[in-house]
């Protein structure tokens, strides 16, 4: 039997292997069309008596759908790249730290901390000591 080429293995040709006669849905198109008539994995009886009690409550309906409703606020419309400038009095490097115009500080940003103060908050959570070694080497280059 172990030459016989017809028994098992994957034959393309089988009736199961046809996608023209498997369903979307599983099985012979009977699976999964179906409402379930009760809820699994509950002791006997109790699923369909579960089930029962959800279907004659229904949910209230979705609490967001009031908000899909409600109109998007306008927003300016986007300036194209080639547009000319909308401020032709303010030099191309404002904000930056070099060139004409104010500096960073007038961004108003936060102050960022540097390195060397990020390191030496973490010093003291550091079992191993390789924090301070990385510390000292920071401050050692002056970064």
């Amino acid at each position: 039997m172990a030459g016989n080429e017809n028994s098992g293995g994957m034959r393309p040709t089988a009736p199961q292997n046809n996608p023209a006669n498997v369903s979307g849905t599983g099985g012979a198109g009977q699976s999964g069309t179906q409402a379930p008539r009760y809820i699994s994995g509950l002791p006997y009886g109790q699923g369909q008596t579960t089930m029962q009690q959800q279907q004659s409550a229904p949910m209230a309906g979705s609490p967001t759908a009031a908000a899909a409703t409600m109109p998007m606020p306008s927003l300016p419309s986007v300036t194209p790249l080639t547009a000319p400038t909308e401020r032709p009095d303010e030099p191309l490097t404002a904000g930056m730290d070099f060139g004409p115009g104010p500096g960073s500080e007038a961004l108003n940003l936060p102050k960022q901390r540097g390195l060397s103060e990020i390191l030496s908050s973490m010093i003291d959570m550091d079992p191993t000591g390789d924090v301070q070694d990385l510390y000292d080497f920071v401050v050692s280059r002056g970064l």
